[in-house]
């Protein structure tokens, strides 16, 4: 259950929260594994890609992958893929530039913690006219173990000198509220591709439908 005071700090995931892009990430990794012949990539295993970070992705697809395959190449070719799908695809998920607006004018601090690459990052955010207006954006290189681990979230809060436990960390994966959770965050899960489980709602404060939900939550604690 949330506090009914305003957090000091909202901290955001990116991919599938802020963007659609975990949706255009399995478009192109089904897409590539289809035309490369590599039935063991099914959709339960895309599934498990979403709010996973590089490095345990890359673990995952290691052991999905036949033995013949090579890995990196394979991710490369992926990524390729995917910039290519997100340079005419991309867009902004519902609620996002509203919740901005009213965190702005509650003097609210406000963090990016995602699992992208620095350059993704600040280039999605760039074109759709929103990198102003975090206070800090923490990506794959700005820490050691990503999610579900709780680092990111941990370098967010510490990066904006607020305590982990006044913080709102706002998700949409099972591996990013397991992340949140574990860094002391209240979590609140915005699904996008995957429905929480029982054990990831039990790790959540609050079940919304779309960012807006978190606007209004926000609005009550005015």
């Amino acid at each position: 259950m949330l506090s009914p005071s305003l957090p000091k700090a909202v901290i955001f995931d990116m991919d599938g929260l802020i963007f659609d892009t975990e949706a255009l990430y399995q478009k192109a990794l089904l897409g590539l594994a289809g035309e490369s012949g590599f039935t063991s990539i099914t959709q339960a295993t895309v599934d498990r890609t979403a709010g996973l970070s590089w490095s345990n992705t890359r673990a995952l697809l290691a052991l999905e992958l036949p033995s013949h395959a090579d890995v990196d190449a394979f991710i490369e070719a992926w990524t390729d893929r995917y910039e290519a799908l997100a340079q005419h695809q991309l867009a902004l998920k519902p609620g996002v530039t509203e919740l901005l607006d009213v965190l702005e004018a509650c003097d609210i601090a406000r963090a990016v913690a995602t699992g992208s690459y620095r350059d993704v990052a600040l280039r999605h955010l760039a074109e759709f006219e929103l990198l102003g207006r975090f206070d800090t954006i923490v990506a794959k290189e700005d820490y050691v173990h990503g999610k579900p681990a709780p680092e990111p979230f941990l370098t967010s809060a510490a990066r904006l000198q607020v305590d982990s436990t006044r913080c709102w960390a706002l998700e949409d994966s099972p591996n990013g509220i397991r992340s949140a959770f574990d860094a002391g965050m209240a979590a609140i899960m915005v699904p996008d591709l995957l429905t929480p489980d029982a054990e990831t709602t039990a790790l959540c404060s609050h079940i919304g439908s779309s960012l807006n939900e978190v606007v209004s939550l926000i609005q009550e604690r005015r």
